[in-house]
């Protein structure tokens, strides 16, 4: 049955609390939604003026979740998951298994986050129906390589042969993932100096071996030997396990949106930054020749640029 209210919160309000309540200070919170302060605050004053429920404890210092205010974000966060899927199966269904271009992209960055690409993929007016997947990366070179993909937007890889053409089209910086509760978060940035002793959750080298020997040669120059522990296969288990304190995880920036109550995310410094991080490439086919798919890549150089 629908409900329908007059004191229901918009879903802008939902995502300036959700913000907050990630990184539980207003001008980091402004930043991730590429907002001013003001008006940041503003929403949350409506939003709980709306639900007659104070949500955040905030003084000079330090923001803080009320009791109420825990229990609304991990709803809040549920709603916005929620609108976010059922607006993909709409797309999806819209487009259709006939799409002209079948793209895939790596699952491992959010790509709403990542501004020119986001811009192409939902251009309301694009010259050609588009099908997006994601994978893996090595997945989607394979889906590539047979034929079952046009383009494939894809992370750190190893070196290919001539059947595919590869253009840089960003890249992500990783950032720690880590519980609130750690010494870190203090910090606006950290250093692999500040996670010693901590464990850190990895994947295993077959997943990426191109990034992982990336990471590895970044760990040595810097001296860093974390206690290394598997990560775990649902994303979900992972942020509880780090929210918990039992361990670290390094993720691309972009999926800092992926909030959980008791995690929060600090960019590295500049020094390591400028090195731990994932280039994203753009992969077609050498000899492709169908004018839809290489207008495409035209459109998402040409955003990249």
């Amino acid at each position: 049955m629908a409900v329908f209210s007059g004191r229901m919160p918009t879903t802008r309000q939902l995502q300036c609390f959700v913000a907050v309540a990630q990184e539980l200070n207003f001008r980091r919170a402004a930043d991730l939604l590429n907002m001013s302060q003001p008006p940041l605050s503003r929403q949350i004053r409506n939003l709980e003026d709306l639900l007659r429920i104070k949500l955040l404890e905030r003084d000079t210092h330090r923001v803080s979740l009320t009791s109420a205010g825990e229990t609304f974000a991990q709803e809040a966060q549920a709603i916005l998951s929620r609108l976010d899927a059922a607006l993909e199966t709409m797309r999806n269904e819209r487009i259709g298994e006939d799409a002209d271009i079948r793209l895939g992209l790596t699952s491992v960055i959010d790509f709403s986050l990542v501004p020119g690409i986001h811009r192409v993929l939902n251009d309301i007016t694009p010259p050609a129906q588009i099908r997006i997947e994601h994978a893996y990366s090595k997945h989607l070179l394979e889906r590539l390589r047979s034929g079952e993909i046009d383009l494939a937007i894809v992370g750190n890889i190893p070196r290919q042969g001539e059947e595919f053409e590869i253009r840089q089209v960003a890249r992500e910086p990783l950032i720690v993932a880590l519980s609130e509760a750690h010494d870190a978060t203090r910090k606006e940035r950290v250093s692999f100096a500040d996670l010693e002793g901590m464990v850190l959750f990895w994947f295993p080298r077959n997943d990426n071996p191109a990034f992982y020997d990336n990471c590895e040669r970044v760990f040595a120059d810097f001296a860093y030997e974390p206690p290394r522990r598997p990560e775990p296969g649902e994303h979900v288990e992972l942020l509880a396990n780090i929210a918990a304190g039992k361990g670290i995880a390094f993720f691309p920036a972009s999926l800092r949106a992926a909030s959980r109550l008791g995690v929060v995310y600090r960019p590295f410094i500049a020094d390591i930054e400028a090195r731990l991080t994932i280039p994203l490439q753009l992969l077609w086919r050498s000899n492709e020749t169908r004018e839809e798919v290489l207008r495409m890549v035209d459109r998402l150089l040409q955003a990249a640029a």
